[in-house]
């Protein structure tokens, strides 16, 4: 299908001018040039919706509308962006400009990630594009990479640094400080939001890894089917022991092919410290994808912020705009040849850090192997420190087994006699580069 004519200019429509809309609309001004030649067309921001009008924005006030749908329905929008994140009125926004034939370039994760598929084809019914670049990674190419450079490849695994104020605090946390003080740091320097909790409790990787499966593996799902796990409750004790076995704690979103399904998970892992990733601090962001022709290939920089999400917007905008200036069709969706299913957790093989608090007494060593071996969990190192009070930490390093299997074997060996506590239970990454 082609777009019925061609267009001298492409009127903008942006929903939200918060963070990364400001970044957007600044952009289209004082980059109108370097934008157009991309385009092959001038770019017009027409009009833009914003919550509280009362607000200054950087923005001509005379585009400004506290009513967002009038911009999705004007006769003078040709293409909506959308950054003004949530789920709803954002996705209703996005599928009625996509209703009225009106291309849509969106940031939105949690849209993306629980409507994408519905979304998308709405957009192939009317014959027109919808973008998310942004969506995941802020700054950092990824779609268009994984959709199109690496469209030879069959993804065999994807392991993601994806959330920059997890990855922030658990950099402070390899330093010695505690989780709460790492908290509180990221909150003052707005990393975090004063409700963490999408961050800490993994529901932004979550989000994002769901978008990340659909397009590296050509499997759909939401990020209810993701298993997930956040850092609260992580002790800088662990990190330490983590560095003296040779590993970096780090949040890991992992998708990989294994025995014909697709596991994805995110949640807190020891990586060998040799691993790309395991240097990855701050609040930055990674992707490192192993392809079967390409081998592995490594994406990284800011995952978040209004001018690197702006970057990734613009990205998509002069994309479609250049469409629709040239009247150029819009490709076909594309395809899925994939059949898998996801891995139940369960199934899963990893390996594991475990942390126990025990009673310093003879024969306690024997307890916890005989545990380990009842549900086939071979050790493969043991660090064991002397307590000057109280109980002792035995560190336990295990060969990979069945997720099924560990979760079974610390609840026995919470329930051993000689067992205080279970300190912690981390999955462990294999060394792979």
């Amino acid at each position: 299908m082609r777009y019925s004519d061609p267009v001298k200019r492409v009127r903008i429509g942006l929903l939200g001018v918060g963070t990364v809309g400001r970044s957007v609309a600044r952009a289209l001004v004082e980059r109108r040039d370097v934008l157009s030649r991309a385009a092959g067309a001038p770019l017009v921001l027409q009009r833009a919706a914003v919550r509280d009008l009362s607000r200054e924005r950087g923005v001509e006030p005379g585009v400004l509308t506290g009513d967002p749908r009038s911009v999705v329905q004007a006769d003078d929008v040709d293409l909506v962006i959308e950054v003004m994140g949530g789920e709803e009125p954002a996705r209703a926004l996005i599928a009625e400009a996509l209703q009225r034939k009106k291309p849509v370039v969106t940031a939105n994760k949690r849209v993306i990630a629980w409507h994408g598929p519905q979304l998308a084809q709405l957009a192939a019914q009317r014959g027109v594009e919808l973008r998310f670049e942004a969506a995941v990674g802020g700054g950092i190419p990824l779609i268009a990479p994984l959709t199109d450079d690496l469209a030879a490849n069959r993804v065999l695994e994807l392991r993601a640094i994806i959330n920059g104020t997890t990855n922030y605090i658990l950099t402070r946390m390899a330093a010695g400080e505690t989780f709460e003080s790492a908290l509180a740091q990221a909150q003052k320097l707005g990393y975090a939001e004063a409700d963490p909790g999408d961050d800490v409790d993994a529901v932004d990787a979550a989000d994002k890894l769901a978008i990340l499966v659909r397009i590296a593996f050509g499997l759909s799902c939401t990020p209810a089917q993701i298993f997930r796990q956040g850092v609260r409750g992580l002790d800088p004790q662990d990190l330490a022991y983590g560095r003296e076995m040779g590993y970096a704690l780090k949040l890991l979103a992992t998708a990989r092919r294994t025995n014909g399904k697709v596991e994805a998970r995110v949640h807190p892992t020891f990586v060998s410290a040799e691993h790309p990733l395991a240097r990855v601090d701050g609040p930055r962001n990674a992707v490192h994808v192993v392809g079967d022709l390409s081998g592995p290939v490594l994406f990284g920089g800011l995952g978040a912020g209004g001018d690197a999400t702006a970057s990734a917007v613009l990205a998509d905008v002069t994309h479609v705009a250049r469409r629709l200036a040239l009247g150029d069709p819009v490709e076909p969706p594309r395809s899925s040849v994939e059949n898998a299913e996801l891995l139940p957790m369960g199934e899963v093989r990893t390996r594991c850090y475990l942390r126990l608090a025990v009673d310093d007494v003879p024969g306690v060593f024997a307890q916890i192997t005989r545990v380990l071996a009842d549900h086939e969990i071979g050790l493969a190192s043991v660090i064991q420190r002397e307590p000057a009070t109280g109980p002792a930490d035995v560190v336990l390093l295990t060969y990979a087994a069945h997720e099924a299997a560990f979760a079974q074997a610390e609840a026995e060996l919470s329930r051993l006699p000689c067992t205080r506590a279970v300190r912690a239970r981390i999955r462990v990454e294999e060394a792979r580069t």
